[in-house]
Parts: structure tokens; sequence; C-alpha cells
């Protein structure tokens, strides 16, 4: 069984060439043929029926005769003179000629012909005044073969059949044309194939070179080595265009790996840290005897740690939700303002602890399309985000609305901002730009507003400049 590609392309090649040159001698062999054979009748055709003309002609003016004249000599010395003139054309110079009586016997010829050459079905067909072209083959007494071609017409008087003309020619040179013809395609034919199949087999190995050094990187390409790319084709086709591809994959799976690693990494650290919190205490604990007061203590700190817990598994729990695609959203026509002023009261308490003004600017009855629990959901971990980091006597604003085919929701904080280097990665799991913010949560919020946002069909940017303020921007479409 074949299995070579190389192979493969270069047997169907070698195939498709034979069978197309294969095909081509024959359409060539068998178009000359035909041209040969009409070229052929078309001067017999030409030469009989002059005789026959000229036949017609003397006819009408020694009339009337006789029935035995057709054998007298002064109709044979005539017919000598029509001979005679019918061969001083060189192009018809191999073309014999001769007259017969309505039995088909030969009254005379321009050459003495030992062969009867006319059938019995032609013979009929000229005395019902219908002129025949015929292919007649003999063989002599050795039995060596000979081929004509012949033309047999009528000579008329009276609407009645007076004589018999026929014009033939052997057709050796015709065949011998061919039969060189054919040597030469049998003979050519297979050279030419042999040598454009060689040709074709270089072309073939120099096309897929890069599809070896492909197949020899990609087998070095394991998971602890996804850092290897494929070489790409210095030409611009479907071969470079496929390693692009193939890389684009290497990368998009080295990136998983790297943010599976990181994933690993980062929940054992969150889980690290509460559960020793949690195991230190109790083993504080259960050393010596304490009082109620210290022991609801510790199970308060216990508890924190829980919820903390809790949290972090919820949030990863809603991520994988998304990743198997198992959210369904609710779409309705939320009202953006009553969605913030309710946002609005749930965060006072972080909000007005720290001072913090936060403002609406919204059109009254601006909607949009969005599932009510998750957008707010959503909106509430950008608000969030924002009161954390933001200092105290800081100021948020909330700006919404509507620009041509579009709904904008601006949430600008006067913050300690992030820098361009970590606005790419924010949207993250467990992403967070320095230590000062490893403390505040487990860098989840915003991966799951993002996944929330992209949901709904609608895109999050962020802008940001360092100790000035944070602006995240999303844009729905809009839908009336």
């Amino acid at each position: 069984m074949i299995t070579s590609i190389k192979i493969k392309i270069t047997f169907w090649y070698v195939l498709t060439l034979s069978l197309s040159f294969f095909i081509f001698s024959i359409l060539i062999h068998n178009n000359l043929k035909r041209n040969l054979y009409e070229n052929i009748d078309r001067l017999l055709e030409i030469s009989g029926e002059n005789l026959s003309d000229n036949i017609e002609n003397y006819i009408e003016m020694e009339w009337p005769l006789k029935k035995d004249d057709l054998q007298s000599d002064k109709i044979i010395s005539q017919l000598q003179l029509f001979l005679r003139g019918n061969s001083y054309n060189p192009k018809f110079a191999a073309i014999e000629v001769r007259v017969m009586d309505l039995k088909g016997e030969t009254v005379i010829s321009k050459k003495y012909q030992k062969w009867h050459l006319i059938s019995k079905q032609t013979l009929e067909n000229a005395l019902n005044n219908i002129a025949t072209y015929d292919t007649l083959t003999f063989k002599d007494s050795i039995g060596k073969k000979s081929v004509f071609r012949s033309y047999i017409t009528p000579v008329i008087h009276k609407n009645k059949p007076f004589c018999i003309v026929q014009a033939y020619m052997p057709t050796y040179q015709m065949e011998f044309a061919l039969k060189n013809l054919r040597i030469m395609l049998l003979i050519s034919v297979p050279l030419i194939t042999i040598l454009i199949g060689g040709i074709g087999i270089i072309v073939i190995r120099v096309a897929i070179k890069p599809i070896n050094k492909m197949i020899k990187t990609a087998k070095l390409i394991t998971a602890e080595n996804l850092s290897l790319r494929l070489p790409p084709s210095k030409s611009n086709d479907e071969i470079h265009e496929l390693s692009e591809i193939f890389n684009d994959m290497l990368s998009r799976l080295e990136e998983s790996f790297l943010s599976q690693k990181r994933f690993i990494q980062d929940i054992s650290h969150e889980l690290k840290t509460p559960l020793t919190i949690i195991r230190g205490e109790l083993e504080v604990t259960l050393k010596t005897p304490r009082s109620a007061e210290e022991y609801q203590s510790i199970l308060m700190s216990g508890l924190e740690e829980t919820k903390r817990l809790s949290k972090l598994v919820e949030g990863l729990l809603t991520l994988a939700r998304f990743d198997n695609k198992e959210i369904s959203l609710n779409f309705l026509k939320v009202n953006v303002k009553e969605t913030f002023e309710h946002l609005k009261r749930n965060l006072f308490p972080m909000w007005s602890k720290k001072h913090i003004s936060v403002s609406i600017a919204c059109p009254q009855e601006l909607e949009i399309y969005a599932d009510e629990d998750k957008i707010k959901r959503s909106f509430f971990n950008i608000l969030e985000n924002s009161i954390k980091y933001t200092e105290t006597g800081g100021k948020i604003k909330i700006n919404a609305y509507q620009e041509k085919e579009q709904i904008f929701v601006e949430i600008n904080d006067t913050g300690q901002g992030i820098s361009s280097k970590d606005i790419p990665h924010i949207f993250k799991r467990f992403y967070r730009a320095d230590t000062s913010r490893s403390s505040k949560g487990f860098g989840l919020g915003l991966a799951i507003t993002k996944s929330l946002i992209d949901a709904h069909g609608a895109k999050i940017k962020v802008e940001s400049i360092p100790h000035k303020g944070t602006s995240f921007i999303v844009s729905f479409p809009f839908k009336p």
C-alpha cells in the first residue's frame, strides 16, 4: 500500500500525463486519417465528375446513339482523349479512371487493372443514379494486400444512366503516412512521458521539501517543548499558510499549557493561605484551654477564611461553566440608569467608608438588551474593583450614552491606575498587577466580567494612566 504523499502525487501525475498523451495521440491519428480520406474523396469526386460531365456533353452533341455505340471506335477514341485530359493536372496524377457499361464491365480505362473494382451494391447504386464512395481490398496470388478508395458515379442522359464512371486510387501512401505517425507516436509519447515525469518528480520533491522540514520539527515538539515553531516556507503559497496556521495553533497550545500551569500554581497559592490560617489557629487553640470569647474569636476567623474559600470556588465554577458553554442568558430590556442606581446602593458601605464620590450620568430611557442578573454582576465587579483601588476622597463617574448603533457604558475612577504592560493581562484569571493588590481578592472578578460581557456580544476595553485613574468602557450593540 502506497503511504508516501510524494509517491502518490508522482503516480497520479505520471498516470494522468500518460492518459493525456494517449488520448492526444488517438485524436491526432484519427484527425489525420479523416482529413486524408476527405482529401482523397474530394479529389476522386472532382476527377470522376469532370469525366462524367465531359461524356454527358459529348453524348448531347452526338445524340442519338445506338445501344452498342458505347463500344464503337469513335466513342472509345473520344473517351481516350477525355482520360488523357484528366491526367494533365498534377493533383490527379495518382488517380486512375475508367468507364464501364451498365453491367460493370470495363469499356476503357486509363490503366489496365486486373481487379474488378466495383461491388454489386455500388453497381446497383449507380444504376439508381446514386454516386458512391467505396473502399475495396484485394489480395494477389502471394497474399499481398492492396486497398483502393473509389468514387463511382453514373453518366446520366434523358434521366437514365448511359454508362458508369469510376475514379479510384490506392491508399498505400496514406496508410504509409499513418503507419509512420503511429510509429513516431509509439516512440515519442513514452519518451516524452518519461522525460516530463522525471521533471515532475524533481519538481514535486522540491515542492514538498518544506513539508519534510515541518515533519522533522513537528516530531520534536512535545508538551515540555512547545516553544519550537515550524520553519515557514519562503514562497507565499499554501505550505507557507499551513506553517503559519500550525504555528498559531502551537502558540495557542503553549499559552493554554502555560495558563493551565499558572492556574494550578495560583489556585494552590490561594488555597494554601486560608487553609494554613485555619490549620494554625486550630492547632494553637488545641494546645491550651481557652475562654469562650477566645474560642468564638478563633471560630469567627475560621469562618471568614471559609467564606473566602467559598467565594474562590464559586468564581472558579462560574468560569468553568463559561468554558463549557453551560451558562444560559435570559435576554430582556434592562434600564441602564436603574441598574447603576441599584448597584450604587448595594456598594454604599464600600464607597462611603472611603468618602468616594459616585456620580451617574445616563438618560432615563436608555436601555440595553441583556440578562439583568448577569450584567449587574459584571458592572458590580467593575465598580467594586474601582472602589478598591481608588484612594480616599476620590471620584467614580458612570457615564452611559448611545452613539449610532451602539450603547456605551463608561466607568471612570481617579484611582492608582494600571500600567500599559499590565492592561493586556488584567482579564486573565488570577492576574494581579502588583503585590499591593494581592491581598484584595483572588484575581477572578475581571476574568468573570470579561466572560459575561463576551457572552452578551458586547466588548470591553480599558484605558488607564498610572496614578491618575482608569476607565472601563463597555459597548453594547443597539437593539430597538
